[in-house]
């Protein structure tokens, strides 16, 4: 085993030690990517995150 991969699961079983994780399938958490997506209102302009098909805020957005 060189020092690299010595470093890397080192690294890996200190940081499940520090987050109470017992297995590394649990790290798929932390490279889990967001499902928000950023959107500018096209009435006022505000910029704000959303997983909704939308373009408009939710202030804008009620009729």
């Amino acid at each position: 085993m060189s020092d690299k991969e010595f470093d890397e699961k080192a690294f890996e079983q200190a940081l499940k030690g520090k987050m109470g994780w017992k297995c590394s399938c649990s790290l798929d958490i932390v490279d889990k990517k967001s499902e928000l997506r950023e959107v500018t209102c096209k009435n006022c302009g505000k910029t704000f995150k959303t997983n909704r098909d939308t373009e408009y805020c939710f202030r804008c957005d009620k009729p």
